[in-house]
C-alpha cells in the first residue's frame, strides 16, 4: 500500500504543480447578427488564383484558415451539412436536402401537407420544412454518441433567436437544398427565407441553364425590417459548376468556375457593405471540389470577419493548430456569439483568431504537408509493420532451422525497435515527396542503428539505449508544441480528425514501452537499486503527468494504461509480488487518479476543456448513460481494429512468436528471465500495459502493439544469445 501512496502523491503533486486555470471572455456586444454565405465546391486556391477583392479583404482583415469535413458517415453533403448543424457527427439521409417552402407546390401537393402528413406539424406559410426529417432522425439515433437533428435552430429559437436562409443548388433535373440541414430546429422547421426555385433564373450559358439570382436574393435581404438573427446564403452556382464537369470541356469548366465565384464575390461584396459592424461574417465551404476529393485533399477554407475576428489565422480548443479546424467548431462559434450556453456534448469549440498572422502560401504548404500524410501515412505504416511480421517470422525459422545464421537477425531486430524514433524525427526535415521521406527514414534508421552499435556492438543494451532517446525526443517535443508528433506518419492525423495534439495511441504504446525498457535495464547495469527505485518513481510520474495532464498529452485510457503498468513495474521492482490485494490497490489508485483528472479538468472554461473534462460535464449532465456509449465506442473501434487493421496481426505475430519460444528451445525464455529478472519485469509489466491499453483505449490494438516493439525484439535478440 505504501507504494501505491507514494505513486498517488507524486501524480497528485504533478497534477495541482502543472495545472492551470484560465478564463474566457464573454462577448458583450448588442444586437449581434450572424450572416453565413455557402460557397461551395472550392478550395483555397480558387481564392486566390481569382480576381475575388471582396473574399481576398476578407482574408486580408479577417480571422481565415482550413476547416476538416468530417461526418459520421462519408463525406457527402447531407451528413456534412448534418454535422455542423448537430455540432457533432452526424449523418442525413438519402432525401435529406428536400428541403422547401411551405407555400411551394412538390408532386402536386403543398409542402406544409406534405410535412404535416410526415410528422403530424403544420408550419406557418412563411416556415422552410424538410420532408425526410423523420428519416434524418431514425438515422441519426444509431449512432453511438448524442446527435440532436436540427438542435442550433432549437437553441437559436429557445433563446429568441430567428433564422432565415436563401439561395439553393438546384440543377435542371434534381433538387439539392442543404443549407437548411444547418439551421433546422428539432421539427425540421426553418422560420423563413426562399429556397425555392424562385431564387434562381435561365440563364442557357451558366451549368445546367440556370444561375443564382443575386440581385433577388440581395432585394431580399434589404427588403427584411427585421434583418434575422442568422441568415444563411445558399450560393449555388460553384456547386453547379463543380457538379456541370462531366459534361463540358475543361476551358468552358474553369470559365463556369470563374464566373460562379466572381459572381458569389461581388454579392458577399454588396451584403457586407449593407450590413452594420455588429454583425459576424462567415463564409463557408463545406466539401472541396470533386477533384481535391480523388486526391483526398478534404481540407476547405473558412474565413470570419466582424466583432472579435480580426487579421490572423482561425482556431479552435478543438485542434489547438494555428490555420486548422474543424466543421464541429461552427456550431459552438454562433452559440459562443449569442452568448448561448453550449452544450457539453459537442464534439466541437468556438472559433478564435490564434494571434498568428501567417500568409496565404504558408497555410497552403500546411495543406499540402497534411494532405500529404493523410495520404502516404497508412502506405508507410502497413511497410513498417508488414516488415515487423517478416522480421518476426524469420527469426522464428532461423532460431528453429538455421542457428548459426541468427547472429545476423540483430540489426532486423534493430530496425524494428528504430522506427518509432525515426518517424518522430522526418518531420525535422523536407519529407513532402515519397522520394524524400523514404530517403529521410533509411538515413536516420541507420545512424541510429550504426551509431549505438559504436557504443554497445550487437548488446541488447541497444534497446535500452534506443529506448530512452526516443522517450526522451517524446517527452521534450510534448512539452515545445508538439510538432513532431503532429507531423509524424505514426502519430494522428488532422483530415481524419480522430486527434489533433497531446500524445496519440501510436507513440502512447511506444513511449510506455520505451520506459519500462530502459528504467528497468538500469537495475541490471547500476548497483543502488534504492536510488535506482526514487528515480524510477519519479520518471514514471512524470512520464504519467506528460500522457495524463490536459494541457500535455490529454490521454484518458494512456493515463489508466500508464498508471497500470508503471505501478506493476515499481510493485515488482520493490521486490513485491503480484496478488489480488496488490492489484487492488492499483485499481483504487487508478479510480482516484481518473476522478482527480477529470476534477482538475473540468474546472476549465468549458471552451477551454479537453475531452477528460467535457467527458467529466457530459457525465454530470446527461448521466451514467452517457458514459456507457463512451465504453461502446471504444469497444466497437476495438473490435473493428482487432478485425481489420494490420496492428493486431502484429500483435499476434509478436504473442505467437513469444509463445513458441516459451517451449522451443525448451527452457530458453525461462533461462533468460532467471539471469535477467528485471528484464522479466520489463516484460510483464509491458504485458500488463497491453492488456489495459486494449481495454481503455478506443484504438488500443495500437497501443498494444507498439508498447511491444522494445521488450519484444530485445527478447528474440536474448533467444539468438542463449543458444549461441
Amino acid at each position: 500500500m505504501k507504494f501505491v501512496a507514494r505513486i498517488m502523491g507524486l501524480v497528485l503533486a504533478f497534477l495541482i504543480l502543472f495545472s492551470t486555470v484560465s478564463y474566457g471572455q464573454v462577448n458583450s456586444i448588442k444586437d449581434r447578427k450572424i450572416v453565413i454565405f455557402i460557397v461551395d465546391r472550392v478550395n483555397l486556391n480558387d481564392y486566390v488564383e481569382n480576381d475575388l477583392p471582396n473574399i481576398k479583404y476578407l482574408m486580408e482583415n479577417g480571422t481565415y484558415g482550413l476547416m476538416t469535413v468530417n461526418s459520421d458517415g462519408g463525406r457527402t453533403p447531407e451528413n456534412v451539412y448534418m454535422t455542423i448543424g448537430c455540432g457533432t457527427r452526424a449523418v442525413g439521409s438519402e432525401k435529406a436536402s428536400l428541403n422547401f417552402n411551405a407555400s411551394e407546390i412538390v408532386n402536386g401537393e403543398q409542402a406544409s401537407i406534405i410535412f404535416k402528413r410526415n410528422t403530424g406539424i403544420k408550419p406557418q406559410v412563411f416556415n422552410i420544412v424538410n420532408l425526410d426529417f423523420a428519416q434524418v432522425e431514425r438515422n441519426n439515433l444509431t449512432r453511438n454518441h448524442i446527435v440532436v437533428p436540427g438542435l442550433l435552430g432549437t437553441l437559436l429559437k429557445q433563446n429568441g433567436k430567428t433564422v432565415a436562409v436563401f439561395g439553393n443548388e438546384d440543377t435542371d433535373v434534381e433538387q439539392r437544398r442543404y443549407a437548411p440541414l444547418i439551421v433546422m430546429d428539432e421539427k425540421g422547421i426553418v422560420d423563413f427565407g426562399d429556397v425555392s426555385d424562385n431564387v434562381l433564373k435561365r440563364d442557357p450559358f451558366s451549368p445546367f441553364g440556370i444561375m443564382t439570382d443575386y440581385d433577388l436574393l440581395y432585394q431580399k435581404y434589404t427588403e427584411m425590417k427585421e434583418k434575422p438573427d442568422l441568415t444563411v446564403f445558399q450560393l449555388g452556382d460553384t456547386l453547379r459548376a463543380n457538379d456541370y464537369h462531366k459534361y463540358a470541356m475543361d476551358k468552358i469548366n474553369e470559365r463556369n468556375k470563374k464566373r460562379a465565384l466572381y459572381e458569389a464575390d461581388k454579392f458577399i461584396g454588396k451584403v457586407i457593405r449593407e450590413g452594420s459592424p455588429n454583425t459576424l461574417y462567415i463564409v463557408l465551404t463545406p466539401l472541396p471540389p470533386s477533384k481535391d476529393m480523388g486526391q483526398k485533399s478534404y481540407l476547405t477554407p473558412i474565413i470570419l470577419f466582424g466583432p472579435g475576428f480580426t487579421k490572423g489565422y482561425v482556431t479552435s480548443d478543438t485542434t489547438k493548430r494555428e490555420g486548422i479546424v474543424t466543421n464541429t467548431d461552427l456550431m459552438p462559434t454562433i452559440l459562443q456569439y449569442f452568448d448561448i450556453p453550449i452544450p457539453t456534448f459537442l464534439m466541437g469549440h468556438p472559433l478564435y483568431n490564434s494571434g498568428y498572422k501567417g500568409s496565404v502560401d504558408k497555410l497552403l504548404a500546411e495543406s499540402h504537408k497534411l494532405v500529404f500524410n493523410y495520404t502516404y501515412r497508412p502506405i508507410f505504416l502497413r511497410t513498417y509493420v508488414v516488415l515487423e511480421i517478416i522480421i518476426l517470422i524469420l527469426a522464428l525459422l532461423v532460431l528453429f532451422f538455421l542457428k548459426k545464421y541468427a547472429v545476423y537477425l540483430k540489426p532486423l531486430l534493430f530496425f524494428v525497435s528504430t522506427i518509432p524514433l525515426t518517424f518522430l524525427l522526418l518531420p525535422l526535415f523536407n519529407y513532402t515527396s515519397l522520394s524524400n521521406s523514404i530517403v529521410g527514414i533509411l538515413f536516420l534508421t541507420a545512424v541510429a542503428i550504426i551509431a549505438i552499435h559504436e557504443i554497445n556492438p550487437y548488446g541488447y543494451y541497444f534497446y535500452a539505449i534506443i529506448g530512452l532517446i526516443t522517450s526522451l525526443v517524446l517527452l521534450i517535443d510534448l512539452v515545445t508544441g508538439q510538432y513532431l508528433l503532429k507531423n509524424s506518419f505514426l502519430s494522428y492525423d488532422v483530415i481524419v480528425g480522430a486527434r489533433f495534439y497531446g500524445i496519440g495511441n501510436e507513440y502512447l504504446g511506444v513511449l510506455i514501452g520505451a520506459v519500462l525498457c530502459f528504467t528497468t535495464m538500469a537495475f541490471e547495469i547500476f548497483s543502488n537499486k534504492k536510488l535506482l527505485l526514487a528515480i524510477t518513481s519519479i520518471i514514471y510520474a512524470l512520464v504519467f503527468y506528460f500522457i495524463a495532464a490536459p494541457s500535455i498529452g490529454t490521454n484518458v485510457g494512456g493515463s489508466i494504461t500508464a498508471f497500470g503498468a508503471f505501478a506493476v513495474a515499481l510493485l515488482l521492482l520493490s521486490g513485491k509480488k503480484i496478488n489480488i490485494r496488490n492489484l487492488l490497490y492499483i485499481g483504487i489508485g487508478i479510480v482516484l487518479m481518473l476522478i482527480g483528472l477529470f476534477y482538475l479538468d473540468s474546472l476549465r472554461p468549458v471552451s477551454q476543456q479537453t475531452h477528460i473534462g467535457q467527458t467529466f460535464a457530459l457525465v454530470k449532465n446527461h448521466g451514467i448513460e452517457s458514459l456507457l456509449q463512451i465504453f461502446e465506442r471504444k469497444l466497437l473501434m476495438n473490435y473493428k481494429l482487432i478485425k481489420y487493421s494490420i496492428w493486431s496481426r502484429v500483435l499476434l505475430t509478436l504473442i505467437g512468436v513469444l509463445l513458441i519460444l516459451f517451449f522451443k528451445p525448451v527452457g530458453v525464455l525461462s533461462e533468460i528471465f532467471k539471469k535477467h529478472s528485471y528484464i522479466r519485469i520489463c516484460f510483464v509489466a509491458t504485458i500488463i500495459g497491453s492488456i489495459l491499453a486494449l481495454v481503455f483505449n478506443d484504438s488500443g490494438i495500437v497501443a498494444a502493439a507498439t508498447m511491444m516493439v522494445f521488450v519484444g525484439p530485445m527478447l528474440i535478440h536474448l533467444v539468438i544469445d542463449e543458444i549461441s
